[in-house]
């Protein structure tokens, strides 16, 4: 498998507007254009990509290099 320009961000901590605490990307669909990030007690939610992480609605602590 292939590491793309996405991939950086699976794994790391986003905190997401509106919600209380931090949650975790599990993974990034391009074709459907979403992102999941798991929260507390396995709550998993779905949203746009790129469109949250440009808008600021997931912030994550990494930079893009």
């Amino acid at each position: 498998m292939a590491w793309s320009n996405e991939t950086y961000l699976i794994g790391e901590r986003v905190k997401v507007e509106g919600e209380k605490g931090y949650g975790v990307i599990t993974r990034i669909d391009t074709d459907r254009g979403l992102v999941y990030v798991l929260f507390k007690r396995m709550r998993e939610e779905a949203y746009p990509y790129p469109e949250a992480i440009e808008q600021q609605k997931l912030r994550s602590e990494v930079r893009k290099k």
